[in-house]
């Protein structure tokens, strides 16, 4: 039994409230109150609710069962034993459907009070055992189900400023994190100045509207520098502040406040900032790296423009000079004098083709090639091109087919571009297949493309290879292919041409066997 039992008698006779005094008195632990009815019972539990009540059935002015709905009305859980003079299975059935835990019918002895109050305590006892287990069981829950939420949150927040590299969504985007996922007044972004190793303020934001409250005479920024030089979560008052790392190196700082309301922080808050700390420095890593690339591309790009520039007029003049000298202007040339002038204009274009591929790839990755779209019929190109290409193939011997629908719609796209498609592709096509090979070129219509297909009964493409093969500057180490001519910039073109006109490329190869590529081009829309 727990000590200090509070226990209140309400019986109208002085006989029975004297009797359980007196027997409780006897026993350590209880302290024992007494009404004279209903009434003043009542008044007593609602005023400094017992332990328990012993409350007898029939009372002046207020009956036990009145009592007791009087009680259950007000929500005041206690614990009532009903004392009644006639007991009966029906009264018994009332009595708990009303609420109370037991009854005792007079007269009773000590030893049978003793053991209904025994038995009532116990299981209030344990009730209120479940209902507090129940309660944190719930509270654990509920904290369990924030956890998740916070992890989940954390996951697609970690998601979403790491695929981010435009430098003032980056910056929004981490501030936004944070007050969404700890809920701060202000919060500020710095960054480490690499030439003078201190930290910049790249954004910094207040929510909450109010007048800051420099409780502790610092702000969030002067926080930073201790986090930055200490290389862990720094926390002063309503103010947190982390450190951005990336390995061992520090980029920057994240800092909140609570200025306003000078609310301090929590560890948990402090583990949640580390956390999203960890995903800014590698969304500012990440936007770092692919600046320095971009810069890097344009260097190059510019570098390549220029070069292409530079070599142009050169280029024109030397075929030029071996033109007049091919057209025997300044007089008969000796059969050595002429192979080395064919040699002459064999290499100039060479790198006439060169200097265009490498001026389409800078315009390509520049954004600067221009397009001039226009409802077109892929027949007539394709007859141009293969004008073009013939030659070579039947130096080759090798045989062509060409297989086009007479009822194939015209496309969108632009006719040069289109053209240096299906050249490139042409020309791999013989180059890459053997003499008495076949060629094939097939045409048809597919939902709202024209598809258009070259194949070959060539060497084909190893496995390893056929990832890399619209990479720029790619060639085969294959010692078959090695002494074919080449940029390795053409396929590269072409995928970028055939994506920019609205369509896809795809290739299809067997090593030994031969090559498919299959690219797309949208169909012109009425009117267009």
């Amino acid at each position: 039994m727990k000590s200090d039992v509070h226990i209140l008698i309400v019986d109208d006779s002085q006989a029975i409230r004297d009797f359980v005094i007196q027997a409780l008195g006897s026993q350590e632990g209880f302290t024992v109150l007494e009404a004279r009815d209903g009434a003043e019972g009542l008044e007593m539990a609602l005023a400094d609710p017992p332990d328990l009540m012993l409350l007898d059935y029939e009372m002046p002015r207020l009956s036990g069962l009145q009592v007791v709905e009087a009680l259950r009305e007000r929500q005041a859980d206690i614990p009532v034993i009903l004392i009644t003079s006639h007991g009966s299975e029906a009264i018994a059935v009332e009595l708990f459907r009303k609420g109370v835990k037991d009854y005792m019918n007079k007269p009773f002895t000590a030893e049978e009070m003793m053991d209904a109050i025994e038995r009532a305590l116990t299981e209030v006892r344990l009730r209120r055992e479940k209902e507090a287990l129940t309660q944190r069981l719930t509270a654990s829950n509920r904290q369990l189900q924030r956890r998740v939420q916070e992890m989940d949150i954390l996951y697609r927040v970690g998601k979403s400023v790491t695929s981010l590299l435009s430098r003032e969504q980056l910056m929004e985007r981490i501030l936004d994190a944070v007050f969404y996922v700890i809920g701060a007044e202000e919060a500020v972004l710095m960054l480490m100045d690499e030439e003078s190793g201190r930290l910049r303020t790249e954004v910094h934001r207040q929510r909450v509207p109010g007048e800051l409250q420099e409780t502790t005479g610092r702000s969030v920024e002067e926080l930073a520098d201790d986090a930055a030089r200490k290389g862990k979560a720094t926390a002063t008052g309503a103010m947190l502040s982390a450190p951005l790392k990336v390995g061992n190196k520090i980029i920057g700082t994240l800092g909140l406040g609570n200025r306003v309301s000078a609310q301090p922080f929590t560890g948990h808050d402090q583990q949640l900032l580390l956390a999203l700390a960890d995903y800014a420095a590698i969304a500012v890593e990440n936007m770092r790296l692919y600046e320095e690339v971009r810069q890097a591309d344009r260097t190059k790009s510019e570098f390549v423009s220029f070069v292409a520039h530079e070599l142009g007029t050169p280029m024109t003049s030397i075929l030029g000079y071996a033109d007049v000298l091919a057209n025997k202007e300044f007089g008969s040339l000796a059969p050595e004098q002429e192979r080395f002038v064919s040699i002459i204009r064999r290499n100039v274009e060479r790198m006439q083709l060169l200097v265009s591929d490498l001026q389409d790839v800078s315009r390509i990755e520049t954004g600067q090639l221009l397009l001039e779209l226009r409802t077109i019929a892929l027949a007539d190109v394709l007859k141009d091109v293969l004008q073009a290409t013939q030659v070579e193939m039947d130096a080759r011997s090798q045989q062509l087919t060409v297989e086009l629908p007479e009822d194939l719609p015209p496309v969108c796209a632009d006719p040069a571009r289109l053209t240096q498609i299906l050249i490139n592709l042409l020309s791999n096509a013989y180059k890459y297949t053997p003499e008495d090979g076949h060629i094939r070129v097939r045409a048809w219509l597919q939902n709202d493309y024209v598809n258009c297909a070259v194949s070959d009964t060539g060497i084909g493409i190893s496995p390893e290879n056929m990832s890399k093969l619209f990479t720029k500057f790619f060639r085969s180490s294959d010692p078959a292919v090695r002494n074919i001519p080449g940029t390795g910039l053409g396929l590269s073109i072409v995928k970028s041409l055939v994506e920019l006109q609205g369509g896809a490329i795809e290739v299809e190869s067997k090593e030994g066997q031969g090559t498919t590529f299959t690219f797309t081009v949208p169909v012109a829309a009425m009117g267009q």
